[in-house]
């Protein structure tokens, strides 16, 4: 059965005991550093770093695989495309008609596609790294709205459980003969009613069914919240955020008041 992937891996590395509000940070950081990089060479250095960080959290094999196959086809895609639409510059390698090809665009395409190899990487470290619950209280303790928070969290926890529920209908239905996905466009549509209605009775039964649980828990009843666990700053923490600022600071200074090619 297919279904949403948690991409957590449990274990306890640097990374994993890193405080989730300053992995959040530093992903921003790195996420800009990524944007504002119009170099090939730095770029490289950069996703090489974040392959390193994929390796220090000992992230799982078969999720990292699950994870990036998708990037992998865009990186493809975007390599092989690219030079047909950005035909500027010179030596020019192929010509015929319309269709030119120079080294330029050839190597705009890399950038382009070890830009988004980063920008995904960095963000999919934070989530090889950091539980749902870590995330979302890292980010209520930043400012987002607990009752947002909750929303988030609950969203988080039944994600999987709805594309089970969604499987299992979809399961059920083909046992008693229906072929969901043949004939023509209009009539796989019209199968797929008889997938959307349950899946949507069983959304309406579980938002029912928590409501009640958050009633009888006197949920909103105080304005004022504790934790069962709470989140501390340690001194490793303001290190690894003083460096991740200024891992972006230092090439974002050098590139646009230094006029530093990056």
């Amino acid at each position: 059965m297919s279904g949403f992937v948690d991409l957590y891996t449990a274990s306890g590395t640097i990374l994993h005991r890193m405080d989730p509000r300053v992995k959040i940070v530093s992903v921003v950081f790195l996420s800009l550093l990524a944007i504002i990089i119009t170099e090939l060479v730095y770029l490289l250095i950069l996703a090489a770093a974040l392959a390193g960080l994929i390796f220090i959290g000992r992230a799982s094999l078969s999720k990292t695989l699950i994870a990036l196959r998708y990037v992998l086809r865009v990186m493809v895609l975007i390599i092989i495309l690219w030079p047909f639409f950005d035909p500027h510059g010179t030596p020019v390698l192929f010509e015929f008609g319309l269709i030119k090809i120079t080294l330029p665009g050839i190597l705009g395409g890399l950038e382009t596609a070890v830009r988004v190899f980063c920008l995904a990487v960095v963000w999919y470290i934070l989530m090889f790294t950091t539980s749902q619950g870590d995330l979302v209280r890292a980010l209520v303790k930043m400012g987002l709205r607990f009752d947002f928070g909750l929303s988030l969290s609950i969203s988080l926890r039944f994600l999987p459980t709805f594309t089970a529920t969604v499987e299992s209908i979809k399961d059920a239905q083909r046992a008693r003969g229906m072929e969901l996905d043949k004939g023509s466009l209009k009539k796989r549509a019209m199968n797929y009613v008889s997938v959307l209605v349950p899946t949507i009775i069983m959304a309406l039964k579980t938002a029912d069914t928590l409501s009640l649980a958050l009633q009888s828990r006197a949920y909103g009843a105080r304005a004022d919240r504790t934790y069962l666990r709470e989140l501390w700053m340690r001194p490793v923490d303001y290190l690894a955020l003083c460096i991740s600022i200024a891992i972006f600071a230092i090439p974002a200074t050098a590139k646009y008041i230094f006029s530093v090619p990056l």
